[in-house]
């Protein structure tokens, strides 16, 4: 909802827009409308979230983050689709994206999934897991897709995945270290702060982070805040990137 509400439009109509160093980018109408998903499928919504394509196959900008949506189960998939059929249907015609610098350039997207989008297809089902562990990882890595903001990039835009979660300084905002040997909380300090957006000394969130707060992690369960923090918390710690993790990304590319 946050990224495809812009600020007084309908809601779920898209609008909303994603300042990056590639440009602005803006959340599509996802309403069953003539300018939404009136003719999609569920197929054509599977293949939007775990292949990043379009009904018609072209390969979406990341800066819808299906690298992390690719992780869901078909059956949260078939959720997701039986849930959108609900919503009021808004005529809003999706705003074109305003590219800049390398996202301007032939094949920047086909580019970006060579390094960026390697690793595809459902985490294990938490159904079948029955633990609280593997229940967090799913939350975080797919359905809150956490390190999409608080993880470092390279220079065309893809996720360092030896540091996930240690802190990105690009836009659309600053978003912090939360690996445990930056962010020391324990349990109740992360529900707390899933649910109400308040930190353990008492600051409050804001930015894009109240957004996340309000529309997503506070509407969840007491429990799936609870497998989240226990996710969090367990992840290697993250400092500084060491010399042989920047040299990684630049081989990569």
């Amino acid at each position: 909802m946050s990224c495809h509400s812009a600020p007084n439009g309908p809601p779920w109509a898209g609008g909303y827009a994603i300042e990056t160093r590639f440009g602005t980018f803006y959340g599509p109408n996802l309403t069953p409308s003539s300018d939404g998903l009136a003719g999609w499928t569920a197929e054509d919504l599977r293949r939007a979230l775990r292949d990043g394509r379009s009904p018609e196959g072209h390969a979406y900008w990341p800066a819808f983050p299906y690298a992390s949506y690719t992780h869901l189960t078909d059956a949260d998939i078939g959720d997701l689709w039986a849930f959108l059929a609900t919503l009021p249907p808004a005529l809003q015609a999706d705003q074109p994206h305003a590219r800049k610098g390398v996202a301007t350039l032939p094949g920047a997207v086909a580019a970006w999934r060579l390094v960026g989008f390697h690793d595809r297809g459902p985490l294990p089902s938490p159904s079948d897991a029955g633990e609280l562990w593997t229940r967090g990882q799913y939350l975080v890595e797919a359905v809150a897709h956490c390190g999409e903001c608080h993880s470092p990039r390279s220079a065309v835009g893809a996720v360092q995945s030896r540091r996930a979660l240690a802190g990105n300084d690009q836009p659309p905002a600053p978003a912090p270290n939360i690996t445990p040997g930056a962010l020391p909380w324990d349990a109740g300090d992360w529900t707390h702060f899933l649910a109400s957006g308040m930190t353990p000394d008492g600051d409050v969130t804001g930015g894009e982070m109240y957004r996340v707060i309000r529309d997503g992690t506070s509407r969840l369960s007491e429990d799936d805040r609870a497998a989240m923090a226990t996710y969090l918390r367990s992840v290697r710690p993250r400092g500084e990137p060491a010399a042989s993790d920047e040299e990684e990304e630049e081989e990569a590319w």
